[in-house]
Order: C-alpha cells, then sequence, then structure tokens
C-alpha cells in the first residue's frame, strides 16, 4: 500500500477509534510525513543506486514494503544526528510503534518492525517549582489584584487560572476546555478531561470556588452568559479563550511577582504536585489527582523533594 494511504488511515483510526488528542494527532502527522520523506530520500534513493535500475522502472513513492526495523531505527537515528530532543525521538519511536502494530492488524505487514526499537532514555532532570515560601511570602496575591485588577476582566481570569493549577493541578489546556457544567459548588469538584480524552473528578480547594465565583458574577454583570453550556474562560461565553492567551495570563503573573524562572501553567502544576507530597500525601493520591495513567510519571516530583531535602542538609549539617 501507497505510504501516504496507509498513514491518512492510521491516523483516521487514531481519531475516531482511540480518540486520540488533537495535540497527539498533529505530533503524528508531522512525524510521518517526516518519515515518508527520509524514506524517499534514503531508502528509495539508496536502492535505486543499488540495483541500477532507472525510476520510471522502479517505485519512487515509499509504500508499506519500505517499512522495516533497519529503515524506522535509521529514521530514529537521523533524528538524534539532527540534534531533536530526546523527548521528540521517543515520540517518534511511539509513533512508529503504534503506526506498526495498525499495519499488522490491516494485514499491510506480517509483524510489527518497530517492536525491537527503544525508546531513549530521557535524561534525569528536576523540574521548576515555587517553594513553599514563594508561594505564601512574595506570592502576596491580594497585594497584585488589587481593587482596580479586581474590575478587570484579564486580572480576575488570571486570578481564577491561578487556583484551578496551583489549587486543583489542572493542566492549562484542561481549564482553557472547563464550562461551567464541569464545576460542581456544592461539592466542590470538578470533572476534567486530560489527556487521551480520561475523565477524573478533583476536589476544588475553598480559594478556588471563592475565585470562580467571583469571576462568575463578573462575567454575568458584563454581558457574558454563564449558563451550563458556557464555558468558564470566554469573552462572549460561545467561544473559549485560546490557550496561549491563557498560557500570558499566568506567564504575566509569575512575572509580576519577580519569579525568574520558567513562567509558564506548568510551573504551578508542579508546585501542587510537589507540595502534596512535602506535606504527607502520598504518590497515589497524587497521582491520581494529576491524571497520571502510571505512578512512575508522578516518582519525579519524590525526587523533587529529595534534592530539596539534600540541599537543605548540605546547608544546615556541619558536615553536610
Amino acid at each position: 500500500m501507497n505510504f501516504s494511504i496507509a498513514a491518512n488511515n492510521f491516523l483516521r483510526y487514531l481519531e475516531t477509534q482511540k480518540n486520540c488528542s488533537a495535540h497527539t494527532l498533529r505530533a503524528y502527522a508531522r512525524i510521518l510525513d517526516d518519515l515518508e520523506i527520509f524514506l524517499k530520500t534514503n531508502v528509495i534513493s539508496d536502492d535505486l543506486l543499488t540495483n541500477s535500475l532507472e525510476p520510471a522502472n522502479h517505485k519512487t513513492e515509499p509504500t508499506t514494503e519500505f517499512l522495516d526495523t533497519n529503515s524506522m531505527r535509521n529514521y530514529i537515528w537521523s533524528l538524534k544526528e539532527n540534534d531533536k530532543s530526546v523527548a521528540t525521538q521517543s515520540q517518534a519511536v511511539a509513533c512508529l510503534k503504534s503506526f506498526g502494530k495498525f499495519l499488522v492488524r490491516s494485514l499491510e505487514l506480517p509483524h510489527n518492525p518497530a517492536t525491537i526499537i527503544k525508546t531513549p532514555k530521557k535524561p534525569k532532570r528536576l523540574v521548576s517549582f515555587l517553594s513553599q515560601k514563594e508561594i505564601s511570602e512574595p506570592f502576596k496575591i491580594d497585594d497584585i489584584f488589587n481593587a482596580e485588577l479586581y474590575e478587570n476582566a484579564n486580572g480576575l481570569r488570571a486570578r481564577t487560572l491561578l487556583e484551578l493549577l496551583y489549587g486543583a493541578g489542572l493542566r492549562i489546556a484542561e481549564c482553557a476546555s472547563l464550562k461551567w457544567s464541569s464545576i460542581n459548588f456544592s461539592e466542590r469538584l470538578v470533572r476534567v478531561w486530560g489527556k487521551g480524552n480520561k475523565e477524573r473528578v478533583v476536589p476544588l480547594t475553598h480559594e478556588a470556588l471563592n475565585w470562580l465565583d467571583k469571576f462568575r458574577g463578573f462575567q454575568t454583570e458584563n454581558g457574558v452568559p454563564c449558563e451550563n453550556k458556557n464555558p468558564v474562560f470566554t469573552k462572549d461565553g460561545e467561544t473559549p479563550v485560546n490557550t496561549r492567551q491563557l498560557y500570558n495570563d499566568i506567564h504575566n503573573l509569575l512575572r509580576s511577582i519577580g519569579w525568574e524562572g520558567k513562567a509558564s501553567p506548568h510551573i504551578l502544576r508542579h508546585t501542587f504536585a510537589t507540595h502534596l507530597l512535602e506535606n504527607g500525601a502520598n504518590i497515589v493520591t497524587v497521582q491520581k489527582l494529576l491524571g497520571h495513567s502510571s505512578p512512575n510519571t508522578t516518582q519525579i516530583y519524590t525526587h523533587v523533594s529529595a534534592e530539596q531535602l539534600k540541599k537543605a542538609l548540605k546547608q544546615a549539617h556541619p558536615r553536610g
């Protein structure tokens, strides 16, 4: 089968049968386009030279027949040679494994050639987060968000976002897709759909509910409908504020309090998880709150806490 047709069939399968996110679909489409170019440039060209065949007498467009372990492994190696990150290489391997599995099920290939390709190991690195002192001392929320900002939609939106990111550990994309029907004020719960369209229910803090209520009141007073069907973060009641704008809200907020690290919404999610573990929450609970499918993903936050302990020991102990 022609490679392009097979790739399109695979992407359609991911969208309709596996409910993959738009982000994953775009990434996998980009990887498969890149792989097709690699096959044209390397595998087919080499084949023509080796067999001394004229293009007219030989296949010049890649087919699924060109997909073997060798070509796939060489493609991954080309990413490394072009200084692509380990995360990019790992995503490409995941895509190839899934694509190979699909082709076997579709009877296009006898076996999955990507099965034995190893995923590159990610270098261990600590995530950035705000310390408990940074979140409570310099984070003078009521000083920053004074009476004037309370009357500003952008300020109120950023303040409410802060509570959802740090108070509930939500992802910025999850905040962007929130509807008022997702929030149960009486039970203090929010229902979100995370990666892979997985649903989870997360408790809300009193502060989060307080600011959601203030934001809803502000929106209603300014003619923005806040019925169950309406997005929480919207300017007209119908169209959600895009993720980039929400990202900028948090970026500007973190810079306004003097945070010099990476000023992204995910920093607040990292901070949420780290502070829970530092204050005695068990890792399985934190895993469920974050919506991680495996506790191994959540394990990085225990490394963060351990590093903080080492740092404290080194600074305070006479023989540190």
